[in-house]
């Protein structure tokens, strides 16, 4: 009986096959109604966005809903990200959960934990989408400096899912860590005809 040729030389090189680093992590944040209604989220769409511009293998989506489990959470860190978006309902004060709110000190000690040092001339990007994230801006920048390059927020307080969306599915559209965050922000801003986002260093 002659043996069946062996296939290991068909199979490609484990390095081939494996895949890139993450280079955008979402954490999506959802409130209980857009649970109990089954709603497709932020992030969701802002995963969907990057897939067909042949992102999807490296975009990391991760969900937390409930107080407990962002505090209890064993969170991951992604040492090559360019993009950290944060989705969810947020106060001057915090991130809001099922459950209870998160202090933006605290969030920012999660968020160093996910995205780790940066390597001198690397860029990463935070992106608050949530209400308040000027305040969230301002309350985590110190903590975030060397974590961060810069972070793109709201300009109004209070800001609608239609508005944040489309804001976003434009950012994603073709943003790159190359592409100069004035030129983004400017694209979008004239589109609304009135300042919608701004972008500051960290």
């Amino acid at each position: 009986m002659i043996a069946p040729k062996s296939t290991k030389a068909s199979l490609p090189n484990i390095a081939e096959r494996g895949r890139p680093p993450y280079g955008f992590v979402l954490l999506d944040c959802p409130s209980d109604h857009e649970i109990d209604g089954n709603l497709v989220t932020e992030c969701q769409v802002v995963q969907s966005l990057l897939s067909n511009r042949r992102l999807g293998s490296a975009t990391k989506l991760i969900r937390v809903t409930s107080y407990s489990g962002f505090r209890n959470s064993n969170w991951k860190t992604y040492n090559a990200i360019g993009f950290l978006h944060v989705a969810g309902h947020g106060s001057k004060f915090g991130l809001g959960f099922i459950g209870g709110n998160v202090s933006w000190k605290d969030v920012a000690k999660t968020l160093k934990k996910v995205a780790p040092k940066l390597d001198k001339d690397k860029q990463r990007v935070l992106c608050l989408s949530c209400c308040h994230s000027l305040a969230a801006y301002r309350a985590m920048k110190t903590d975030l400096k060397g974590h961060f390059t810069g972070a793109y927020h709201f300009s109004e307080e209070k800001i609608s899912f239609a508005t944040a969306m489309t804001v976003w599915a434009m950012f994603y559209r073709r943003k790159t860590l190359e592409r100069p965050h004035a030129a983004v922000v400017k694209a979008i801003n004239d589109f609304f005809g009135k300042e919608v986002i701004g972008a500051k260093g960290i």
